[in-house]
């Protein structure tokens, strides 16, 4: 390769460099606009009937329920809780409510913000 050649190639190369940096500078400080939508998490729990078979799996002894008062909502589950069996959500659901029972209370853990209850 030639001189003339090779001063040819190392300036574009310090050209390209040059334009790449100055949009990367650009780029990083434009600011974002737009809106977000976020979906309501939700879920609805099994209706009464079905709810209670799944609270009866976990401890025979019960034998009614009043999801309205019987009911104790926890903000953090351990991990082995989280298995599909303890799942009290219907399927259209946007994330799913877990049950278990401890020392004859029960408790569910969800994320979603809204429950409904799902009476008969």
């Amino acid at each position: 390769m030639d001189k003339t050649k090779f001063k040819i190639l190392l300036i574009i190369m310090l050209f390209t460099s040059i334009i790449t940096t100055t949009l990367c500078a650009f780029t990083t400080s434009v600011e974002k606009t737009g809106t977000i939508e976020a979906k309501e998490l939700s879920t609805t729990l099994f209706e009464d009937t079905d709810f209670l078979t799944k609270v009866q799996t976990m401890d025979p002894t019960i034998t009614s329920i009043d999801k309205s008062t019987d009911l104790t909502r926890t903000t953090s589950i351990a991990q082995e809780k989280l298995i599909d069996s303890n799942i009290v959500s219907t399927s259209e659901s946007s994330v799913p409510t877990y049950l278990w029972v401890e020392n004859g209370t029960i408790y569910y853990y969800t994320v979603a913000n809204s429950v409904n209850l799902n009476s008969d």
